[in-house]
């Protein structure tokens, strides 16, 4: 394997997301031989225009050892097209990537079904628990999860994975040291803790700009067999990550919703245009039947599927151990003195359980529930989807919620 330093160069002369990339990989075969080029050799391949020529010429290969460097400070792995562990997918895109920062383990990554979750960050508790349940779904059969670790379906589809207690990647648009998305520390802990991996191309220090997303999601639909858009707005992010995925040859699916909702219109319009319609966990594995990899539990699989055709979809167990397959704990049915709902007789998240504080007979509205918990909206709403899962709440018409006798 060549030295990881002249693809780290050869990303920084070109730049991330490079069409000139592909030419390089393809053609001349290795960075070196672009690096020892001379100004006239590189003008007489007709690939580069001039300003292209002097920022080729113009960069050292010290920047390119400095992140060399900090991977290793970081434990991060260097993963670059000579890689043994580097995607198979990714070698069919446009603009192959020329490094992967990685953190975790990569390699079997050929021998996995990976599917793509997408959507908006302004979700609703319809996406939250579409997400959750899909990505769960898919992660119980042994498929890998493929998000890219926003707040909303992004953290939805992960959780589901996670709790699942199954493999998830996540995808950065900035360098792996840089703290975004801020409120996912925690889960990029839990993905690495459980065998995940956590994925970036940017280099260290890059923070991510609103630009880096559209270059990260070709990675993000690249490195699956297909991408699922859970929840859209016809302006999201994620249709972006699904037009890369038919310029890929990957599938595309779309959750539907209704006509009037406009977090679903983007879901909606993929379906008119020809992507695939979403009605369950069958409507996305069935196209991988006949080439299912060894990791697919063909026996989940076929349970879970049954439980679909009959109406009967588990629920998804909140906060489940990730050492043991218990069943989410009873809640005792004598309420303590205090009425509250002690750690002891629920698996629930402090947060969780002091929203549950808030809920009661009477149906209370969604506002005020917000105001009274201090909470982030998307945080909310996960919390309440919980607690549905849970069976300790319910929501009720003009999205009021009641708290659920044990």
């Amino acid at each position: 394997m060549e030295d990881c330093v002249f693809w780290i160069w050869l990303q920084q002369a070109l730049g991330i997301g490079s069409i000139k990339t592909d030419w390089v990989i393809r053609e001349l075969g290795s960075p070196e031989k672009l690096y020892q080029m001379t100004e006239q050799a590189l003008a007489a391949t007709g690939r580069f225009a001039p300003k292209e020529i002097e920022r080729i010429r113009g960069s050292s290969l010290e920047e390119a050892r400095w992140q060399q460097d900090r991977a290793k400070r970081l434990g991060c792995a260097v993963v670059t097209p000579d890689h043994p562990a580097y995607p198979a997918s990714l070698t069919n895109i446009d603009c192959m990537p020329c490094v992967l920062y990685v953190l975790g383990e990569l390699e079997g990554i050929n021998d996995e079904l990976a599917i793509t979750m997408v959507g908006t960050r302004d979700c609703d508790a319809y996406g939250i628990s579409t997400a959750q349940h899909l990505g769960y779904g898919l992660a119980t059969v042994g498929a890998t999860v493929v998000s890219g670790l926003a707040v909303g379906i992004d953290t939805a589809a992960h959780e589901g994975a996670l709790q699942a207690g199954g493999r998830t990647i996540g995808m950065l648009a900035c360098g792996m040291d840089v703290g975004y998305p801020q409120a996912s520390r925690r889960l990029k802990r839990r993905i690495l803790d459980q065998g995940g991996v956590l994925i970036s191309e940017f280099p260290f220090g890059v923070r991510a700009y609103g630009y880096h997303f559209n270059v990260r999601n070709r990675i993000l639909s690249g490195i699956s067999a297909g991408v699922v858009v859970v929840q859209a707005p016809e302006t999201s992010g994620a249709l972006n990550t699904a037009r890369h995925a038919l310029s890929q040859n990957r599938d595309v699916f779309a959750v539907p919703g209704q006509i009037f909702d406009e977090k679903m219109k983007g879901c909606n319009r993929l379906i008119a245009d020809g992507g695939k319609m979403v009605l369950g966990l069958a409507s996305i594995l069935e196209e991988y039947q006949g080439r299912y990899p060894p990791c697919i539990r063909l026996e989940k699989l076929s349970e879970l599927l049954e439980q679909e055709s009959r109406g009967m979809v588990g629920k998804i167990p909140a906060r489940v151990s990730q050492k043991s397959e218990r069943p989410l704990p009873a809640v005792e049915k004598t309420p303590t003195p205090s009425g509250q709902l002690e750690s002891e007789q629920c698996d629930l998240s402090p947060e969780a359980a002091k929203v549950f504080q808030l809920l009661n007979q009477q149906p209370t509205d969604f506002d005020t529930i917000s105001y009274a918990s201090g909470l982030p909206v998307a945080r909310l709403l996960a919390i309440l989807t919980e607690l549905e899962l849970a069976d300790l709440a319910e929501q009720l018409p003009g999205k009021r919620y009641i708290r659920r006798a044990p």
